[in-house]
């Protein structure tokens, strides 16, 4: 009789805990979730009432137009601006003056909203081959490998931008054949 009770204490220590989640799951779980799927439906209206961030390459050919008339006649029109230099929206607003205070983007603690590549990291995304790459891209198997093999110097300071232009992709040698870092900001 003694084995008893502790098993009926285990086991309604056990029902308080399953009653007790259950009702804190009903307080936290909203209504709609799980309607037509896994998520809560009316995700979709919240997210539909949101303004868009990506603005597409056109609207940024809008200010750059140099730079968007090159990148338009170069290879890498495919990939939009946004791809690497990330969502236009909040980079419009800051120029323009417009009051960013209801976004909580963390892109606004940079001064222009906008990230600013890198030169190698974003190249690598699209460019260092992988097995799942099509093989149609020009990709390379080792940064260091492909810089030694064209310029010679590779430091841990090289960028893809020293030799090419990533709005055009135009590489610009000197008279040595030596390449000279290109122009790619405004």
């Amino acid at each position: 009789m003694r084995h008893a009770a502790h098993f009926l204490r285990l086991v309604a220590l056990l029902v308080v805990a399953v009653v007790g989640f259950l009702f804190v799951r009903s307080k936290l779980v909203p209504q709609d979730f799980g309607v037509k799927g896994h998520f809560r439906l009316s995700a979709i209206a919240d997210e539909a009432a949101r303004e868009p961030r990506h603005i597409g390459s056109d609207a940024c050919a809008e200010c750059h137009d140099e730079i968007g008339n090159a990148w338009k006649a170069g290879k890498h029109r495919t990939p939009q601006c946004e791809n690497c230099h990330g969502p236009g929206l909040m980079h419009t607003k800051v120029v323009a003056e417009e009051s960013t205070t209801a976004y909580p983007d963390r892109i606004l603690k940079i001064r222009l909203a906008i990230r600013r590549p890198t030169g190698i990291v974003e190249c690598k995304w699209c460019h260092l081959r992988t097995f799942e790459r099509p093989s149609t891209l020009k990709s390379i198997a080792n940064v260091a490998d492909h810089i030694n093999s064209h310029t010679g110097t590779f430091t841990k300071d090289s960028k893809c931008i020293d030799c090419h232009n990533p709005h055009t992709t135009v590489v610009t040698v000197n008279a040595k054949g030596v390449p000279v870092p290109p122009k790619i900001g405004p």
